[in-house]
């Protein structure tokens, strides 16, 4: 199951690299900033739960 969860943050974060670019073809700079921090903090959330997850696994062998 956390595979999962880890599977759907990263096509999250994908998505999120995928329309960035567009979002900075609008009129308010704080749009584009916003973004970028969804974007910061969903590759470091996905990586504290991959990190996670291999530790889970390791302590468990």
């Amino acid at each position: 199951m956390r595979l999962v969860w880890l599977g759907a943050l990263s096509a999250l974060a994908v998505l999120m690299a995928v329309f960035t670019p567009y979002v900075f073809r609008t009129e308010s700079p704080w749009q584009g900033i916003a973004w970028l921090v969804m974007l910061a903090g969903t590759v470091a959330l996905t990586a504290v739960l991959l990190r996670a997850e291999l530790l889970i696994r390791r302590q468990r062998r």
